[in-house]
């Protein structure tokens, strides 16, 4: 049975009319990168990777998850099912504003809590993680 990255990514692709190889290259990924995705070799992909195929692909990572429709892309978010994920994706942003000097606005920072509450859903084990709130942060810190 096919995951809801597994379903978005054909879909994604088909919309875009892009092949595995295509879009491995378009995101700089290695080449399989995408292909072991789409064949279930790959359960959880790194952060890096979800964020060049989503940056190629034209979507969130939250998106790209299956945690939003088009249609809660356009109008809405997704429904909060973990509220204490989300809590906890909000404490790990505010230990990184206390460690670093950022200057990030308000939609920054509320990006950086969705995508990290969305991709922290994808974990069987339901927990922050934390080396992708840091990365996130810092890529929005730099933009």
């Amino acid at each position: 049975m096919a995951t809801a990255l597994q379903m978005r990514l054909k879909h994604l692709m088909q919309e875009k009319n892009l092949r595995t190889s295509d879009l491995e290259k378009l995101a700089g990924l290695k080449m399989s990168a995408v292909r072991n995705i789409m064949l279930g070799k790959t359960k959880h992909p790194k952060a890096e990777t979800l964020r060049a195929i989503a940056e190629v692909l034209g979507c969130s990572i939250s998106a790209l998850l299956g945690k939003e429709t088009q249609n809660e892309e356009a109008n809405a978010s997704p429904k909060v099912e973990h509220p204490q994920l989300l809590l906890e994706a909000a404490q790990s942003l505010v230990s990184l504003l206390e460690q670093e000097d950022a200057d990030l606005t308000l939609d920054q920072a509320c990006l950086i809590i969705k995508e990290t509450y969305a991709y922290s859903t994808q974990n069987e084990s339901k927990k922050i993680d934390h080396q992708f709130a840091k990365w996130l942060f810092s890529k929005q810190k730099y933009s």
